[in-house]
């Protein structure tokens, strides 16, 4: 072999060949963390070194130099048809068909290839001999066209590969009508090659550069090599919440690693299940959503200690068109959130209990607590008297013992029935001022009228309020009974805009309001009737003077929900 060569205007199929074999490579290069981008830059260069083979061969002077650039060639030729049918499995999301065993299959019969090819010369397998009539004709030998028949059965696995992902992705639809096309010009030229209808560089732009140009137009006007496309599919592998994609019988087409792990079913295994196999979840929902977006609706999957809370939101998903294509479904875990509230509300009831407890502690010392002191204190004077002989003081100082204690029976038994009031978890204001006031008149004989405006109902008051509330009306109620003499008690509940208006007013005594206005005052109902009414973000006022009766108005915020809604 001289290893002369020398120009020919014949290379110039080639040279473009190769120009868009590198710059494709370099193009995929900058963004080869993709993973479909790896395979696609092996086959750039391996396409690049065979088109190079195919420049040096029709730029060789001598037979022999052509020759030895005709086996060359063909060392890559399988290669390049394997390295491609990798891509299009990546590209088509089917990666998980690229096991280690698959990979041995695939490259088998390229590696048997290079290892005749390299050997010819001692069995002539492959080739029988050479002649040149322009081009460099190869005689076939007995394995010739059994390694060129490998070519076209890739040529059907990939071309079944994209035919599944045309129909499953309807919008890689035209790249892949653009890439079938660029295949199918690829084996034609390949096959007018080997019958030695058109030269080697006719051929390697058809067998190379059209799939080159075919997959460039791919890439750059569908971006199938994008870091955005690339970054979704990160995303959707990384996410927290579990994802599932629907189609039109509500079967699940994808899934997520999350979506796979939450149900404890591997991804291959969910895929072409319908949803509600694998899933606690109504098919009215599903239908429901093919309308409009469902916000968010929980779940619980698991039982015992392995139950999980999740919120379940599910999108429809509409084609380019208009058309409703399917479903996604994201599941998020709410389970810590909800054993949060859980105890943050257990807290609560816990702290609400103790201040209640204070607030009856302080109630009992200065109420019954009192009462007791004067009982005990007078009963040692009523003795001290009997023993001096002067049984008609103590009698008279026993009598008032009575009514005092007869006083101290009632409020016990009040405090007793007020506490009783709203123990039931389902009541609401105003049932129970209903009932407690029906009970109070029936008890102290003292008329009481309940008037309530309209647009008042369950819902008005926050639940926390309706509590507080209650307890500040009975507190109103006992002092009228206690010490105004009325004979008539009128209470009024009125909504004016975001507040509400309650009045509580009898025709009794009345008294010197102004010295019950300090917080210091000794007088710890009224005390105890502001703190309440603080805690609810309300207020309290009195009106009354000594001999013209007393009016309390409570004013109270009303339930948001109510706000908003006006």
């Amino acid at each position: 072999m001289s290893w002369s060569y020398s120009y020919t205007s014949e290379i110039w199929p080639a040279l473009i060949t190769l120009a868009l074999a590198i710059y494709l490579g370099s193009y995929s290069w900058r963004r080869r963390n993709i993973p479909a981008a790896k395979p696609f830059i092996m086959a750039c260069f391996l396409g690049g070194i065979w088109t190079l083979g195919v420049i040096l061969e029709l730029c060789a002077a001598d037979f022999s130099t052509k020759v030895f650039w005709v086996k060359f060639q063909a060392i890559w030729q399988l290669p390049v048809a394997a390295t491609i049918t990798c891509f299009l499995f990546e590209y088509a999301d089917l990666n998980r068909w690229l096991n280690r065993r698959n990979y041995v299959l695939l490259f088998l019969v390229p590696l048997l290839s290079v290892l005749f090819i390299v050997t010819n010369d001692f069995h002539h397998l492959v080739w029988t001999g050479f002649r040149m009539n322009r081009y460099v004709i190869a005689s076939p030998g007995r394995l010739y066209w059994f390694f060129n028949s490998y070519i076209y059965l890739l040529g059907l696995i990939n071309f079944a590969v994209l035919v599944w992902l045309a129909i499953s992705s309807p919008g890689h639809r035209l790249p892949v009508a653009i890439i079938i096309s660029g295949q199918i010009l690829a084996r034609v030229g390949y096959t007018l090659d080997k019958l030695q209808v058109i030269g080697p560089g006719e051929s390697i732009l058809l067998s190379v550069g059209v799939v080159a140009v075919a997959y460039a137009w791919a890439f750059l006007g569908f971006h199938v090599i994008d870091p955005v496309a690339a970054a979704h599919k990160a995303v959707r592998r990384q996410m927290g919440d579990g994802l599932f994609v629907l189609d039109l019988k509500g079967r699940i087409v994808d899934v997520n690693p999350m979506a796979a792990s939450i149900l404890g079913i591997p991804e291959n295994s969910l895929r072409d299940k319908l949803l509600m196999e694998v899933m606690p979840i109504d098919a009215g929902l599903l239908e429901q959503s093919e309308d409009k977006r469902i916000g968010q609706t929980d779940i619980i999957l698991g039982e015992g200690n392995s139950t999980r809370h999740y919120n379940l939101n599910l999108t429809p998903l509409i084609g380019r068109h208009g058309e409703f294509i399917g479903q996604l479904i994201l599941l998020h875990d709410v389970t810590e959130q909800k054993r949060a509230q859980t105890q943050i509300l257990k807290q609560q009831s816990v702290v609400a209990t103790l201040q209640e407890r204070e607030r009856l502690a302080r109630e009992l010392h200065d109420g019954i607590g009192q009462i007791f002191g004067y009982v005990s204190m007078q009963l040692q004077t009523a003795l001290k008297w009997m023993r001096d002989g002067n049984e008609e003081k103590a009698e008279s100082l026993m009598e008032r013992i009575v009514e005092v204690s007869k006083d101290a029976h009632a409020d016990v038994r009040e405090s007793i029935f007020s506490l009783r009031s709203g123990s039931d978890k389902s009541w609401s204001l105003i049932p129970a001022l209903n009932k407690y006031i029906d009970r109070f008149q029936k008890n102290y004989g003292l008329r009481t009228e309940l008037s309530i405006s309209d647009g008042i109902g369950d819902n008005t008051f926050e639940p926390a309020s309706e509590v507080q509330l209650l307890r500040v009306i009975q507190e109103a109620m006992t002092n009228c009974r206690k010490h105004s003499d009325a004979h008539f008690l009128k209470i009024g509940v009125e909504l004016d805009g975001s507040k509400a208006y309650i009045t509580i007013s009898d025709g009794g005594n009345g008294f010197d309001a102004s010295r019950f206005e300090h917080e210091d005052s000794d007088h710890f109902g009224l005390v105890f009737m502001r703190e309440r009414m603080d805690q609810i973000g309300g207020s309290l006022n009195i009106h009354s003077v000594p001999g013209g009766g007393t009016v309390l108005k409570l004013e109270v915020p009303v339930r948001k929900q109510l706000e908003e809604s006006k």
